[in-house]
């Protein structure tokens, strides 16, 4: 428990000063310090350790910003946070849930009432179904409010229009849980370098949780309230962090294509005209942005009509879905319900994914979309830039991060190609790599990259019916980009050939295979960066494999050769073509390297150990580790497996 809870506090504050009061043992002291952290802790026992500090003895206790405090059923402990509380060094509490229902709520109007508010990291995406309101969860994380934003606006004040508008972080119970945890989804989705946009925001609760949370560069709150605006800025503004007074539905402060992210919760159906709304939101997209929204679904009364209000529409999909359709691709569809809720006032909390088609019905709906990668694509290709890797390109004009000077549409990288930012759904992601496959320019490296989205799905499923003609798309592919001075090009060639390889595996067409791989070993990397390698070294390995399938050891033998020189010589490459500088280093670039030299290394043990295999064969395949190699559709297959399970087990469950 005391490893788990030190990885708790340094997931949310780093390395930091911190006093643990209440301390049973010395346990996560130890751990704190291991961690980095300036750490003291203070309890009753006696411990040999130069940070415990004898609540028995006349010491004085370390001022420190953040105090971790486990909560006990004595009233002790209780007055202890109270003290705390009113110690003006200190800015955090950290507090490790009794396990026992009676605290929550009085506790945290009590941290409130005297001027603080849940940290804006404090709720996970994870923990949302298992809060209850009479609870604490096992960890909680409040901060202080600043002072002046405090004094101007005592929680008091808030409490009264809370039907009108309320900061979420300085209210208990499950309708602040849900307004929060939506936010946590949005900011799970923003990519490195976003500059996000929180429209119709309210008291900027939702804005710090994403600045909180998130590597976004900027995050710009929009409210068309004044008066809300000033809270905002007063509790919640920072260096990158700012409040403007605007309207939804006339954005004219905000360029176009200005924005990466935009996050707009429970907006569309205040605004009588919301298309409008969702067409400036597409305006100041860029073509690769991304839309979080949420809409409350189906709240009407037996005329049909919402009684809020202030709400001029009631949204059901169908009707969200019809909307956003003309601007934006659908990517994913939650469902949300908490317990108070218009409908449904005892249902617990739950916040899922459900697919498009689902007839499920929630006390919320919220649609991630992304914008349409193919609108203004080409009027705006001149001012393409990638948010997390614009200023190393510019450093060291490292091929592998220049994208706008090699894709005809460089906007479809993140939407398309980059791992982790891609269209999170598979089917609407297929039906992307479809489209530019057929229509991008023949030879280019959209069409490249499409092709090789498309092979990798085909794999994954194990479609081998569907390989063969891939293989010969491949072909063509590879065969037209033959002199190709486009480094991004030559990429797709390389990782093509390797798919190729793999998809012929598939299919069981073993010569054909040793044929792709062997191209693939061979292609020249150089022109690209050496993390491209990764793919030449596992063709190198994949076609010793084959070879040793029909024992021969001497071109197994060769193509481990090819495996080892060739990581060596990326080792020895330019540190600029992968690296960049230390001033403004390639996030990916050592990492990438790093599994170069890994795979190499499996090609020298392969080599040292070679002469084993006759004699041995499993001793030989447990000495190289062939899993290295694809790891990330390894990784894939299992993740569908244990989907696969998943929903056995439900059914089961349900039976």
């Amino acid at each position: 428990m005391s490893i788990e809870t030190a990885a708790a506090i340094t997931r949310v504050f780093g390395p930091c000063q911190i006093v643990q009061w209440n301390a049973r043992d010395s346990s996560l002291l130890q751990e704190l310090l291991l961690l980095g952290c300036d750490a003291y802790a203070v309890g009753q026992h006696s411990f040999e350790n130069s940070r415990w500090i004898s609540s028995r003895a006349e010491v004085p206790v370390p001022h420190k910003p953040i105090a971790v405090v486990e909560v006990a059923a004595e009233k002790d402990a209780l007055l202890l946070i109270d003290t705390l509380a009113s110690l003006d060094h200190l800015q955090n509490l950290f507090l490790i849930g009794p396990g026992f229902s009676g605290v929550r709520r009085p506790l945290e109007n009590q941290l409130f009432a005297r001027g603080w508010r849940r940290h804006p990291a404090s709720l996970a995406m994870s923990d949302y179904e298992g809060m209850r309101d009479d609870m604490l969860p096992l960890h909680s994380i409040y901060q202080r409010v600043p002072a002046q934003a405090a004094a101007g606006w005592p929680v008091e004040d808030l409490l009264r229009e809370r039907n009108l508008h309320m900061d979420m972080l300085r209210e208990s119970g499950s309708r602040a849980d849900a307004h929060v945890v939506r936010y946590a989804l949005a900011a799970s989705l923003v990519r490195p370098g976003d500059v996000v946009l929180d429209c119709a925001c309210g008291l900027g609760y939702g804005s710090a949780v994403i600045a909180a949370t998130t590597q976004a560069s900027k995050v710009i709150g929009v409210d068309v309230d004044a008066d809300t605006v000033a809270y905002a800025n007063a509790n919640y503004g920072e260096q990158n962090v700012r409040f403007e007074a605007g309207d939804a539905s006339a954005l004219a402060h905000i360029p176009d294509a200005s924005v990466d992210f935009i996050v707009s919760m429970e907006t569309i159906e205040h605004v009588e005209n919301w298309k409008a709304v969702a067409k400036e939101f597409a305006r100041v997209l860029k073509p690769d942005g991304r839309l979080v929204a949420s809409v409350p679904d189906r709240w009407m009364d037996d005329t049909g009509n919402d009684p809020n209000p202030y709400h001029y529409h009631v949204f059901d999909w169908s009707k969200l879905c019809e909307g956003l359709a003309e601007d934006f691709v659908l990517e994913s569809r939650y469902v949300q319900t908490a317990p108070g809720g218009f409908k449904w006032p005892q249902t617990p909390r739950q916040l899922r994914r459900v697919p498009f088609e689902s007839g499920v019905e929630g006390e919320w709906i919220l649609v991630v979309a992304s914008a349409n990668p193919f609108a203004r694509a080409e009027e705006l290709r001149a001012s393409y830039r990638h948010p997390a890797f614009a200023d190393a390109l510019s450093a060291s004009g490292a091929v592998v991060v220049d994208f706008g000077s090699h894709y005809d549409n460089p906007w479809l990288y993140r939407t398309l190609v980059q791992v982790g930012e891609r269209f999170s759904d598979n089917a609407v992601l297929g039906r992307l790599a479809h489209w530019v496959a057929e229509n991008a320019r023949p030879g280019s490296a959209d069409q490249g990259a499409a092709l090789c989205v498309t092979g990798y799905r085909i794999l994954e499923r194990r479609q081998a019916k569907e390989a063969g003609e891939l293989v010969r798309r491949i072909e063509s592919y590879c065969r037209s980009a033959e002199d190709t001075t486009n480094p991004h090009v030559q990429r797709w060639r390389i990782s093509l050939a390797f798919l190729a390889g793999c998809l012929s595996e598939l299919s069981g067409a073993l010569d054909d295979a040793l044929k792709w791989f062997s191209l693939a070993a061979r292609l020249d990397w150089r022109s690209f960066s050496p993390i491209l390698t990764t793919k030449t070294i596992a063709a190198a390995f994949h076609a010793a494999r084959i070879a040793l399938t029909f024992e021969d050891e001497a071109k197994a033998l060769s193509f481990f050769q090819i495996g080892f020189d060739t990581a060596l010589e990326a080792a020895r490459s330019d540190p600029g073509d992968f690296a960049g500088s230390s001033e403004s280093p390639i996030p990916f670039g050592l990492a990438e390297l790093g599994e170069v030299m890994d795979m190499g290394s499996q090609c020298a043990i392969a080599i040292a150990v070679l002469p084993l295999r006759r004699r041995a064969p499993s001793a030989f395949w447990s000495r190289v580790n062939s899993k290295r190699f694809g790891l990330l559709a390894w990784n894939q297959a299992l993740e569908q497996e244990n989907a696969w399970l998943r929903n056995q087990l439900h059914q089961a469950s349900r039976r």
